[in-house]
């Protein structure tokens, strides 16, 4: 029986003495994931296509792996029915030094894009190619207009011209920020 409580003690004691910080208190701005940190939780969207269709969608962003992914799920209506569009990964990447993205798409397709923090409340998404030797045709801009608010920019490359296909304001579902 001591040597049960001996081992479950030093492991409590190890597990103190090890214990993670929570995924609030993480925000810290030596970690590279802290700029992604306020997409926390569930958004929807109404928007307009250049071309003149309507968007609505829903995306919900949440941690994974302790709070080294960004998990998002994107569901759009087609008519009077949802589908899931998108599933996505956003993390650091140790190699390249970066944050990144890698999306996966209902119809089998799969994108990886570079996301770059360009001040406390703006991301560009897709400006730096992820691989080299491939061009980026797509490129989006994410910037808070507040906790529960961010306007969401898509460019899109038409020959040499980049042409803006929406601009669209996602806001927060539930209406207050995820801690």
């Amino acid at each position: 029986m001591y040597k049960l409580s001996a081992l479950a003690g030093m492991a409590l004691m190890l597990t103190l003495g090890f214990a993670q910080p929570s995924a609030s208190e993480q925000t810290d701005k030596s970690d590279p994931l802290a700029v992604l940190a306020p997409f926390v939780g569930e958004w929807q969207v109404e928007g307009q296509w250049a071309a003149g269709e309507k968007l609505h969608a829903r995306g919900v962003y949440q941690w994974g792996l302790g709070k080294k992914i960004l998990k998002v799920q994107t569901f759009v209506m087609n008519g009077d029915k949802e589908y899931q569009r998108y599933e996505s990964i956003m993390a650091w990447h140790p190699k390249k030094k970066c944050l990144y993205e890698i999306t996966f798409a209902f119809d089998g397709k799969i994108s990886e894009v570079i996301i770059e923090p360009k001040d406390q409340d703006t991301l560009h998404i897709g400006y730096t190619p992820f691989h080299a030797d491939e061009d980026q045709n797509v490129r989006q801009i994410l910037k808070f207009k507040d906790k529960d608010h961010f306007v969401w920019t898509v460019n899109l490359k038409q020959g040499e011209e980049w042409k803006q296909i929406i601009e669209a304001t996602w806001e927060r579902k539930s209406g207050k920020a995820a801690k």
